[in-house]
C-alpha cells in the first residue's frame, strides 16, 4: 500500500522532467495526500504488544 505513494512522487517527477508542470503539481499534491491519509491510517492504528 505505501508503493502507491512513491509511484505517484516517480510519475510527478517524470512528469516535471517532460517540462508537464501543470499535471506534475497535481499529482505531487495528491502524493502529498496520500502520504498523510496513510500516515494518520498506520499512526492510528491499535499496537499489537503482548507481554
Amino acid at each position: 500500500m505505501m508503493a502507491l505513494p512513491f509511484f505517484t512522487f516517480a510519475l510527478a517527477f517524470w512528469l516535471g522532467w517532460k517540462n508537464r508542470r501543470k499535471p506534475a503539481i497535481i499529482l505531487f499534491s495528491i502524493s502529498l495526500l496520500l502520504i498523510l491519509l496513510l500516515a494518520k491510517l498506520h499512526i492510528t492504528n491499535a499496537l499489537n504488544l503482548q507481554f
